[in-house]
């Protein structure tokens, strides 16, 4: 390996790298192709791609498509060297044939050729090229625009691949990065990845080039960060920070931008806790710096904080200090400042399940347990493989009750604080001073839950009815069920909780309308005074209840 410095060697993760966008040459092979190699991890949807390959007959077409930079080239490049003598692959719908020429006449062409020779085809395509082509594509090839249209419009709730007539839709979408998993395993995708860059073995060139360098002493920062990201705890963390931002986020973490990340991570101009939560220059980062830890607030964290900023004597952390600068990680307590003691509590953070000198970090670690990712995971696995279990049904009941009704009743009455007390009561509307509500038996519909039809790997779906009358499903994100935490613990939602607010808003009319068609109204005057009105038989009765209850 010579020369080649981690550094170098790194490079090949960089988006502005050369080896970022694959493409067909007759360039040498050289080092970095072979370090490229050590990161491959095959996806789902390339062994399902290729299964259909070796079944695809004549005059049929392959669309793989999703976003910029999720790999389609390089799966395509792979493919076409196994299947190119029967197969015909256009590697990229964004590309045409001559300089003038759009990519929707390119398209127009590669269709006209496909009818004439009848050679199945293969085509990389964004997204948003295959709705372009929808659109505009050319007349005589209504068929395949149309194929497209019915692709794009059952996209969301399509299996995959998505077949219709002689078209198959492989969407990456369709296979995930993440999952829950019930080990918390969330990405085994990434979890391979960052095992392939880091594993401490000789086969590994990047593992090899770091122990070089960290023995020659080149770069000390650099060969820290890469034996941080090798530890097992640290990548669970890095995972579970990226699950969340596509949770919380919506951020679609593809391939390029994840090893972008890694060379921030590891080259960025701190250590990998700091790099993990810092950096406006990378778009993962600017997802995942709403997690960082050094803004949560305890009163243990805080006094942590301004001891270390007054430079306290604390001897148990000044052994933890000289343990870290052994592993080339150094914090110059003779100059104490704020950045310096957050960035101790991300380090806290990333360290919190490894077992380190004299273990100072781990005193911190109650106060960043993932509590709401694990229990969205649990009530995600609950509702996926509900089979009418009883053990099931209870603990189902048990969130129904107590998170997702509590959660709902408490945002419709919020503007009634009348009904705190009333768990079946729901606020309809305010006329002159009187608020009108009416009683609203919510509960779970095990029926529907038993009968899921979601294929969403990041949200579920929860199903009520009112007495014995369903509702339509309810896409529970994990925005929306860390607002119904939230809600229920006295939260009032703000103008930061928009994306989670609409399907609240959805949920609360629909669930009014249904009530409004009750038999029985209570009226709350501002004197306190309750007053219900029924009807029976075409005939409105009123009492009166004397006062609040």
């Amino acid at each position: 390996m010579g020369s080649l410095t981690l550094r170098k060697a790194l490079s090949v993760l960089a988006k502005s790298s050369s080896f970022a966008v694959t493409t067909v040459t007759n360039r040498q092979r050289d080092i970095f192709d072979e370090l490229k190699d050590q990161l491959f991890v095959k996806q789902d949807i390339e062994t399902a791609l290729v299964k259909c390959m070796d079944s695809l007959k004549q005059g049929e077409i392959i669309f793989l498509c999703g976003s910029s930079g999720d790999g389609k080239s390089e799966i395509l490049i792979r493919c076409r060297e196994r299947f190119q003598q029967r197969l015909h692959f256009h590697l990229d719908a964004t590309h045409s044939f001559a300089p003038r020429q759009s990519a929707i006449d390119a398209l127009d062409e590669l269709f006209d050729n496909h009818r004439e020779d009848g050679r199945p085809l293969v085509i990389g395509i964004n997204t948003g090229m295959l709705a372009n082509y929808a659109v505009e594509g050319a007349e005589q090839h209504q068929v395949i625009r149309s194929a497209i249209e019915s692709f794009l419009s059952e996209k969301l709730t399509a299996s995959s691949p998505y077949t219709k007539e002689n078209f198959n839709f492989f969407d990456f979408e369709h296979y995930p990065k993440f999952r829950f998993d019930e080990e918390k395993n969330y990405s085994l995708f990434i979890k391979s990845l960052l095992q392939n860059l880091t594993k401490a073995d000789s086969s590994n060139r990047f593992y090899a080039i770091a122990l070089n360098d960290e023995q020659a002493g080149i770069e000390p920062k650099i060969t820290a960060n890469f034996r941080l990201l090798s530890e097992r705890c640290v990548q669970n963390v890095l995972i579970t920070q990226l699950f969340k931002s596509r949770l919380i986020r919506d951020q679609f973490v593809t391939t390029r931008a994840l090893l972008d990340l890694l060379h921030h991570l590891l080259l960025g101009p701190g250590y990998l806790f700091d790099n993990l939560f810092v950096g406006e220059e990378n778009e993962l980062v600017q997802k995942i710096s709403g997690f960082d830890p050094a803004r949560i607030h305890t009163q243990e964290l805080d006094q942590f904080i301004l001891s270390y900023e007054l430079g306290l004597p604390d001897s148990e952390l000044e052994d933890f200090l000289v343990m870290l600068k052994q592993r080339h990680i150094e914090f110059n307590r003779q100059q104490p400042h704020q950045a310096h003691a957050s960035s101790l509590i991300r380090l806290f953070f990333l360290l919190r399940a490894e077992s380190l000198g004299n273990n100072y970090h781990q005193r911190f670690a109650r106060y960043f347990e993932e509590t709401l990712l694990e229990r969205y995971a649990q009530i995600w696995h609950l509702h996926m493989n509900y089979t009418g279990n009883a053990e099931q049904k209870k603990s189902l009941r048990r969130f129904y009750v107590t998170e997702l009704i509590s959660g709902i009743q408490r945002y419709a009455n919020r503007k009634a604080p009348e009904l705190i007390t009333r768990k079946d009561e729901l606020f309809l509307g305010e006329f002159g001073g009187i608020k009108i509500t009416a009683p609203v038996e919510l509960k779970p519909d095990f029926d529907g839950i038993l009968r899921k039809n979601s294929t969403n790997k990041t949200c579920f779906q929860a199903h009520l009815k009112i007495g014995e009358h369903s509702l339509y499903s309810i896409n529970i994100s994990m925005n929306l069920f860390e607002l119904l935490d939230k809600l229920n613990h006295g939260y009032r939602p703000n103008k930061y909780d928009k994306s989670a607010i609409v399907l609240l808003d959805e949920m609360v009319e629909h669930i009014t309308k249904q009530a409004k068609s009750s038999s029985e109204l209570r009226f709350y005057d501002e004197g306190q005074g309750v007053y219900t009105a029924k009807s029976d038989d075409d005939i409105i009765t009123i009492s009166g209840l004397g006062g609040v209850a």
